[in-house]
């Protein structure tokens, strides 16, 4: 298939996004990545926000087909529009409102592709709530729920996770319990389940029943119309999440094509410079043989170790401030130490967001990766002035144990605003090769 047919059927541009050709996700960018910039700049938003969004509407688009049928009218009306609506919700998140849309940007779409249109953007919005706040929980919890989202048997996924079988049920439906209270809790909605309902509703859907309790199960699912819905939210929760978090060659490779893509169209310098058109597509497609190669290449530049250095200084709050004992420690690296007084700071003073960010900056290089999360995450989950330098030291621990998605996932959460922004914006680089 070459690009230029693709004009003459519009479900070439769906079925080459479902087995992400490169020659299709080219004409993709080629033909509307600015459209998308150009609305989202002048909503308020960056270049960064515009490559993100543009990025996160083709997976909604790619997982959705991978589940259901979809035909559209107009491709390209269907994915600005669709990239219109995504910003609208990122930008209420925000805490701002934009503009409603007018009524020429939906006459290119009938009754059929509007519905489509929100049952896309309501599955994408709930795996990106899913998501967030499957990170959020601690190492274990997150581990567990990856084994638990696959067809692995409860005795492999036991000994994976060093717990015994008997042990399992309880420990899955707790983690499950507490990412639907926490996707809740960020909903403001209140329709969890219990802890109970959950494992019974895991061992339902993952088919752990023996025939006597399915049947009973199914029965009750049947005359009780609340768990009924409470069961089939759990399903659908546990399947998008799977999208995201199980291993999937062919998802990894539609992320990289669509990372190296990044660098060639959505450029901070591109209000100056317009790229002549063969240029841009010669280096989009360098781009992506540079991300493969580095992609399958056994060796890897000490990435963390470039950006993992940090230190100490005064605070200048006398009940936050920290001993320059302390300080010189930490700043002379010597972590085992730093980290026993930080230790004794935060027994006696448990709410310093310092003692505990550098605490958990301690335990990262210290390779104490889930007690340092913990820390970090608390210092993240505040209102407070270091938030996004806990969430850029929360990354690089993903990065320290090898894993690139999960720290481009925390990147990518750093706003265009925070101070550490340029540092951000370079790791990123880094990463993409």
């Amino acid at each position: 298939m070459t690009p230029e047919s693709l004009s003459d059927n519009e479900q070439d541009y769906i079925d080459g996004l479902l087995h992400h050709n490169p020659d299709v996700i080219n004409d993709i960018y080629q033909k509307f990545a600015i459209k998308a910039q150009r609305f989202i700049q002048q909503k308020g938003g960056t270049v960064r926000d515009a490559a993100h969004i543009f990025e996160e509407v083709l997976l909604d688009i790619y997982f959705f087909v991978r589940r259901h049928p979809l035909q559209v009218s107009s491709f390209e009306a269907f994915l600005i529009l669709l990239c219109k609506r995504v910003w609208e919700k990122e930008v209420e998140r925000r805490g701002q409102r934009i503009p409603g849309l007018e009524p020429d940007e939906t006459a290119a779409l009938g009754r059929e592709d509007m519905i489509d249109l929100e049952d896309v953007m309501r599955e994408g919005e709930k795996r990106r709530i899913a998501y967030h706040q499957y990170l959020q929980l601690d190492d274990n919890c997150k581990e567990l729920l990856k084994w638990a989202l696959t067809d692995h048997l409860q005795e492999d996924i036991a000994a994976e996770m060093k717990i015994s079988p008997e042990e399992l049920p309880a420990r899955r439906a707790d983690c499950f319990h507490r990412l639907f209270r926490n996707i809740d809790a960020s909903m403001r909605t209140s329709d969890a389940p219990s802890e109970t309902e959950v494992g019974h509703a895991d061992a339902f859907l993952s088919n752990f029943m023996n025939e006597a309790d399915k049947k009973a199960y199914a029965e009750k699912l049947r005359t009780n119309i609340t768990l009924n819905s409470q069961v089939k939210r759990f399903d659908l929760i546990r399947k998008l999440l799977a999208q995201r978090i199980c291993t999937d060659a062919d998802r990894d490779d539609l992320q990289h094509q669509l990372f190296a893509h990044r660098n060639a169209w959505f450029s901070s310098r591109d209000a100056q410079v317009t790229p002549i058109r063969n240029y841009v597509i010669g280096v989009a497609i360098l781009a992506v043989g540079l991300a493969t190669l580095l992609f399958i290449s056994p060796w890897r530049k000490n990435i963390y170790s470039q950006f993992s250095s940090t230190e100490m200084s005064a605070q200048g709050s006398d009940s936050l401030e920290l001993s320059k004992e302390i300080m010189g420690e930490f700043n002379r690296g010597h972590f085992s130490d730093a980290l026993q007084m930080l230790n004794t700071v935060l027994e006696k003073n448990p709410g310093n967001i310092y003692a505990r960010y550098f605490r958990g900056v301690c335990l990262v290089d210290l390779n104490q990766i889930e007690a340092a999360r913990k820390d970090l995450l608390i210092v993240y989950n505040g209102d407070n002035k270091i938030r996004y330098e806990a969430a850029f030291y929360i990354a690089l621990s993903y990065l320290k144990e090898g894993h690139k998605q999960e720290c481009l996932d925390w990147l990518v959460q750093i706003p265009e605003s925070a101070p550490n922004y340029i540092k951000v914006q370079k790791l990123i680089e880094e990463l993409k090769g």
